[in-house]
């Protein structure tokens, strides 16, 4: 009876262990979550002083409530103040484990600090003193329950890495094994070996059982975690790997050393943590950036690359079985087991700079994604996850018994108000079963455990058999159940029949009394049995009954309820909405304020009344795809429309709304025309368009005149507004303006010259084209743009100018172009016979002295300006071929003299 009385004391302080005493946690820059284990929830502490970029540590009783807490260095009681001789332990705030509580077995006051340094580095690069593996002694009951360190940094180990775990021995002497990382005779600072150190009923024994590998590693950063069956165990050492091992609890022995491999981009291992049911591992690992140039790139958060590996523990090639679970710009980060069976990852975005929130894996027994990684899960309020969070014997989290056996969750069972459930232990044959329920003893002493409220369930199984005791437990609540109110839809419809289309989503808000979190199922039949899996749903009768079934999402508990379909037989008239397609495009498309249409179709009726609007019949009935009141046709000209008037969320009628977008007159809207200033006062007429029956339309000159056209005879701008049958209008302007024939102001004349020219300068408000016409009126060059006439031939011409802005007439000057000819050939032919100069008449130089002089200078002839020329002959008698020279006195006074050929 004494042994069996012993098992279960020993069950109940490892149960105690497995829950409350990691109820609390502080970490990270002022952080804490508290696990409220009666409701299985977790809420966010902001009252630690704690304040660290890695290690930390806490411990809480057998009841959740907070005992202290550490960095390594300074200790805090429960109020959160520095417990008394609470300073200067040997631990360090940026060391990755700086400390870890142990209870000693089978008392209620002891408890152990084990602690690690960090190894640091002073200014000029050199080491700064290590202090390894110590340990220090609280007593709890002293300074009225506050406690008070009584022992401190106690040396286990000279030299040891940043890294340490624990682990219950076994649950008969309760004795538990504290595991660090160091060489074989922790004097260096290379690591090989594992140290376990029993702690038992006489305290830390100082001999460590040690296991040694075949491994150089100098990295001392990295977690060390077992399984919390203590048989797997866990080792990241950063830059020099990841290692996995067996433990056998029994003798302390580490074994079976095997290296996992990470994803290349983040191969640097940091936290580790196995699931509860110690299949599986996961890993949390960094690119471990560090810019020693350019520190300030260090503080960049997409510098860093962090991911979440899972291992399959019970794979054949188990290195193989990584699986990324989440992968991101993130710093390194531990992960931490809680007391409800989820793993919690700590989150900071560079080393100094930590995030306000925390990753959970949901269901770490879960293969893969079906864990359920979320990534900012707990909010931490104002305060800050850092690197670290609290490690804890890994023993209070060891695998229970399965009492809920519903195939959902192990540990955590939601029930309906109403609902029964029974909680069922393993039947073993002569077992005593104790059941507990928040602490507190019940009656039952079978292996089930019939519940009908909310609590945390608890079973202790003696198994009389000389072995363990068996435990089991079970986070219940009761949730209410949704409200579900009944509700009537009425709904209009399109041809009398009484039966129409229902929108069933319109009667939600109704039905669930517009909670939210709700889903709302409709059936056919009161049992419930025939879903209506459409929302479009039309009735088979008028009135009708739907059997709704609400549902909340969170806990999965319902009511039912009663959805009454019922035809509206009410109705108002429909309205045109009409336009003018003025708003800049004719293209029969125009924006409406459906606004008054509404006004007019609910004009006289009901004034409680809503209406909103919907492109077709289908959507008014169902409710969906609602139009703005501000809406465009999309149907040129003409389009129809619906309004759906409701009166308390129920259908009065469906109305047409037709959309009309008339078209304006089909005019130019600018025209230009020209007045003739040399006809004045002649008129001329000007009209509003070409259209296509003139008497369809008004108009309104700004003359005041209302005819289609209009006789005017001044310039300017005149405008006409033209307005259709539908009343829609445009303006158009006609600009007249003036054109003129043309004035000569000059003619610019260079003769007697190799390229003859004549430049014509003219003025007037035409625009004119030239045109050069011989003595003859034989066209030389055609009208043409240019005002300049080149290698023009001597002699006397016509210039002509007309204007082509209006045709409004052509002015014509004439001109002379003198020039002498080279040669004459006096035979009679008709050509060339007598030498003259071009260009004289009696119009132009007249009173010219010509004389004609043989190669001697002798005078031969003077000729008659105005007459035939010289035929080549002195006194009647032909003279010789030769050169003969000329002088040329023009009667403007320019004198030529040159000399020209006698042919003969």
């Amino acid at each position: 009876m004494k042994k069996a009385l012993f098992l279960i004391f020993c069950v109940l302080r490892l149960t105690t262990y497995a829950q409350n005493e990691a109820t609390n946690w502080y970490f990270g820059f002022n952080s804490g979550i508290k696990f409220n284990l009666a409701n299985n929830t977790v809420s966010a502490l902001s009252d630690g002083k704690l304040n660290t970029i890695e290690g930390c540590a806490t411990i809480s009783d057998d009841l959740g409530k907070l005992l202290f807490y550490t960095d390594g260095i300074t200790v805090w009681n429960r109020n959160n103040d520095i417990m008394r001789n609470g300073t200067g332990l040997r631990g360090d705030p940026s060391s990755t484990q700086s400390a870890i509580i142990v209870p000693k077995p089978n008392s209620d006051t002891i408890y152990y600090i084990f602690t690690v340094d960090d190894h640091s580095f002073d200014f000029f690069g050199n080491p700064l003193p290590h202090y390894g593996l110590n340990y220090s002694v609280v007593d709890i009951s002293l300074d009225n329950g506050l406690g008070e360190i009584i022992s401190k940094n106690i040396n286990l180990l000279q030299e040891c890495s940043e890294k340490i775990t624990a682990v219950i021995k076994n649950c008969i002497t309760g004795s538990i094994w504290v595991i660090g990382f160091a060489s074989q005779n922790s004097n260096t600072d290379i690591f090989d070996t594992f140290h376990a150190f029993e702690i038992g009923d006489s305290g830390v024994s100082p001999l460590a059982v040690k296991s040694t590998f075949n491994i150089s590693i100098l990295d001392k950063r990295g977690y060390l975690k077992l399984s919390p069956d203590g048989t797997k165990m866990a080792c990241a050492n950063a830059i020099d790997g990841l290692y996995l091992y067996d433990f056998d609890a029994n003798t302390g022995k580490v074994s079976n050393q095997l290296p996992l491999t990470i994803d290349f981009k983040a191969d640097r291992p940091y936290g580790v943590e196995f699931s509860p049911n110690n299949q599986l591992l996961y890993v949390s690992s960094s690119n471990d950036f560090f810019d020693f140039e350019n520190p300030r790139n260090n503080d960049i958060e997409s510098n860093h690359k962090s991911l979440l590996t899972q291992f399959n523990l019970h794979a054949t090639n188990i290195d193989a079985s990584a699986i990324t679970i989440d992968d991101r710009n993130l710093y390194r980060g531990a992960l931490q087991l809680g007391p409800n069976g989820k793993i919690y990852r700590a989150l900071s975005g560079t080393y100094f700079n930590g995030k306000n929130a925390l990753g959970v894996i949901n269901n770490p027994n879960q293969l893969g994604l079906a864990c359920d990684y979320k990534h900012n899960a707990i909010s931490l309020g104002i305060s800050e996850s850092s690197q670290g969070l609290p490690p804890f014997i890994s023993s209070f989290f060891n695998k229970k018994i399965d009492i809920i056996k519903n195939g959902k969750s192990t540990s955590s069972l939601g029930l309906c108000a109403g609902d029964s459930y029974t909680l069922s232990a393993d039947i073993i044959p002569n077992a005593t079963y104790s059941w507990t329920r928040d602490k507190i003893e019940l009656s039952e002493t079978s292996s089930t455990l019939e519940i009908l409220e909310s609590g945390y369930y608890e079973v202790y199984i003696n198994p009389n058999n000389g072995g363990c005791a068996i435990e089991g437990e079970a986070f219940v609540t009761f949730n209410a159940n949704p409200e579900a109110l009944n509700n009537t839809l009425l709904q209009c419809d399109d041809d009398s029949d009484g039966l129409t289309v229902f929108n069933l989503e319109e009667s939600i808000s109704a039905l669930t009394n517009n909670k939210p979190d709700r889903t709302v199922k409709f059936f056919s039949n009161a049992s419930r049995t025939n879903e209506i899996l459409e929302d479009a749903y039309r009735n088979t009768t008028n009135p009708q009954t739907i059997f709704v079934k609400v549902i909340d999402d969170i806990t999965d508990c319902f009511s039912f309820s009663e959805l009454t379909l019922e035809v509206s037989v009410t109705s108002a008239e429909d309205f045109d909405l009409t336009v003018c397609d003025d708003d800049g495009v004719e293209d029969g498309l125009h924006s409406f304020d459906l606004n008054q249409a509404g006004n007019n179709i609910t004009e006289n009726l009901p004034s409680d009344l809503t209406i909103n609007y919907y492109e077709t019949y289908n959507d008014a009935l169902l409710e969906q795809n609602e139009l703005n009141t501000s809406y465009s046709n999309t149907t040129p000209n003409f389009q129809t429309i619906f309004a759906r008037l409701e009166n308390n969320n129920s259908c009065y009628s469906i109305n047409s709304i037709n959309l009309i977008v008339n078209a304006l007159p089909n005019i130019s809207l600018d025209e230009e025309t020209f007045y003739c200033l040399n006809t004045f006062p002649k008129p001329i007429t000007i009209n509003a368009g070409d259209l296509d029956s003139i008497n369809s339309y008004s108009y309104q000159w700004s003359t005041g005149e209302r005819s289609h056209e209009i006789n005017v005879n001044e310039t300017g701008i005149y405008s006409v507004t033209i307005t259709n049958s539908f009343g829609c209008s445009k303006t158009k302007r006609i600009t007249v303006a003036p054109s003129n024939i043309a004035t000569f102001e000059s003619v610019n004349i260079t003769d007697a010259s190799e390229n003859n020219t004549i430049t014509v300068i003219t003025s007037g408000d035409g625009a004119y084209q030239y045109q050069l016409l011989d003595s003859k009126n034989s066209v030389i060059t055609p009208f043409q743009d240019s005002n300049i006439f080149l290698n023009v031939f001597p002699g006397i011409y016509t210039i002509s100018v007309r204007d082509t802005k209006n045709d409004c007439g052509i002015t014509t000057k004439k001109v002379s172009v003198i020039g002498f000819p080279k040669f004459f050939t006096p035979n009679n032919d008709g050509y060339h016979d007598t030498w003259q100069i071009y260009g004289v008449s009696e119009m132009f130089q007249p009173n010219t002295k010509i004389q004609i002089f043989n190669r001697y200078g002798k005078l031969i002839k003077e000729l008659n300006p105005l007459g035939e020329g010289w035929n080549g002959t002195l006194n009647g008698i032909k003279l010789p071929a030769d050169d003969y020279w000329f002088s040329v006195i023009l009667q403007d006074g320019r004198v030529f003299k040159n000399h020209f050929a006698l042919i003969n």
